[in-house]
């Protein structure tokens, strides 16, 4: 049985595997993955790993409406602000909050999980993923996660710390897929495994900034190309199978959408001050809350609040589709409790923001930090540093790619390759489980 290597590089498309040709061309076999939607990180990953919808595994976005959610609470990391996570969380790690297996469960296959979700606490027999600590003053010491636990003490002795600020936030760069690509080289080497994950996140940062046609991204992926090569040649001098796929191809947007501030504006949403006055969500006293993650918002609505959260998102510029009926859900893969009762897809050029507030004067603080947990939503704002004013950019339209909705054109499909061959055609996400236990 041959060891297998599956890479997943973030928002590696058709056209950007061409920017990286000399190692992406050396591979025997490419073809086309067809993400499900939303294509998102958290999502498409557990569909590659359990073979299942976003209906059936749960993992709908990267983050959980959690409020009133009483089955998910125990799930929660509560190593920092609990108040907030019990409202909506996002990036949560639990690997419970997924509700079918993973593949290789109950299968006599030692398999590895580098800086993939839901992994915590032993997912696979191999766990590496960022945990960072929070102090009572307000600093994060990078950190990881890892099981066995003496693992990332053994990493940091030859590759130093993980740089936790340039995996994300305005210094996210190349140094982080660095870290992680020679920690998977390490492991490879030492910790045999039947299958080992590997993810890359270096491509989001620029595609995000930037958009995916400015040149400095073609750049990006020629480095990505060149830090994954010998990681590819270890795998393949060892009779390993290499695999690199990417999860989704990120969109160009000129524009945001504000769903919160819409229903706000209607009195569906209700607000509360916080210590200093800002304006804070009233999750109990609203009877509309939309949970945005990149170009898709699911809306958590009371029973007789449906029909007019309706009608206030379809006023909104931006919004390309709205999902209210199961039969509707169920064709986006989204029918399930976890999503709320109205779920809406940006236009392709848009994406969704979690503000509320009409002005910064209303903002909490840590609007204008780098703040993943306490944001009822991914603010992509974060990759920005505004110098004047010192603190994360406020203004969306710095933002300048998006991914989530799903592009039709060919160069817009996430790409994957391999020295085994592919399944015939286009490769559905939820096929790839099936392909990769055929392999092993």
């Amino acid at each position: 049985m041959p060891r297998i290597c599956f890479i997943l590089v973030a928002g590696l498309d058709q056209q950007l595997a061409v920017a990286g040709a000399e190692l992406f061309a050396g591979f025997a076999h490419r073809g086309t993955l067809a993400p499900v939607t939303p294509a998102v990180t958290c999502t498409m990953q557990a569909t590659l790993t359990t073979g299942q919808t976003p209906a059936e595994h749960g993992i709908i976005c990267n983050g959980l409406y959690t409020h009133d959610m009483a089955d998910l609470h125990p799930l929660l990391d509560d190593d920092s602000f609990p108040e907030f996570r019990r409202q909506i969380s996002f990036w949560e790690q639990s690997n419970k909050l997924l509700q079918t297996p993973r593949f290789w469960s109950g299968k006599s296959l030692r398999t590895a999980m580098l800086f993939w979700q839901q992994s915590m606490p032993d997912a696979a027999d191999i766990v590496l993923t960022p945990k960072p600590e929070h102090t009572p003053d307000g600093k994060t010491v990078a950190s990881c996660f890892s099981h066995p636990r003496d693992l990332y003490q053994r990493l940091t002795a030859g590759l130093g710390a993980f740089p936790l600020h340039q995996y994300w936030g305005p210094l996210a760069s190349l140094p982080s897929s660095q870290w992680i690509i020679n920690a998977a080289m390490d492991i490879w080497r030492h910790d045999p495994v039947d299958l080992q994950l590997v993810y890359v996140p270096h491509l989001d940062y620029n595609l995000q900034r930037l958009g995916p046609d400015h040149p400095a991204v073609a750049k990006d992926a020629t480095d990505v190309a060149n830090l994954l090569a010998p990681l590819v040649q270890m795998v393949r001098q060892d009779g390993g199978i290499p695999i690199i796929a990417g999860d989704y191809a990120m969109n160009a947007v000129s524009r945001s959408v504000f769903p919160n501030r819409a229903l706000r504006d209607a009195g569906l949403l209700q607000t509360r001050t916080d210590e200093d006055g800002k304006l804070l969500i009233d999750f109990a006293a609203s009877r509309a809350v939309a949970m945005v993650d990149h170009q898709i918002a699911f809306i958590y609505c009371a029973a007789d609040a449906v029909s007019a959260a309706e009608r206030i998102l379809q006023s909104l510029d931006g919004i390309g589709k709205l999902a209210v009926s199961a039969e509707a859900r169920a064709q986006l893969g989204l029918n399930t409790p976890r999503a709320g009762q109205i779920i809406a897809l940006s236009d392709s050029n848009a994406w969704f923001a979690h503000d509320w507030w009409h002005n910064d004067a209303e903002k909490p603080r840590w609007q204008f930090s780098v703040d993943i947990h306490r944001k009822p939503g991914y603010d992509p704002r974060e990759l920005f540093f505004d110098p004047v004013r010192k603190c994360i950019a406020q203004d969306t339209a710095l933002v300048k790619g998006s991914h989530g909705v799903v592009a039709a054109a060919p160069e817009k499909q996430p790409v994957l390759l391999s020295d085994a061959p592919l399944p015939a055609g286009h490769t559905p996400a939820t096929a790839v489980a099936g392909w990769l236990a055929g392999l092993l």
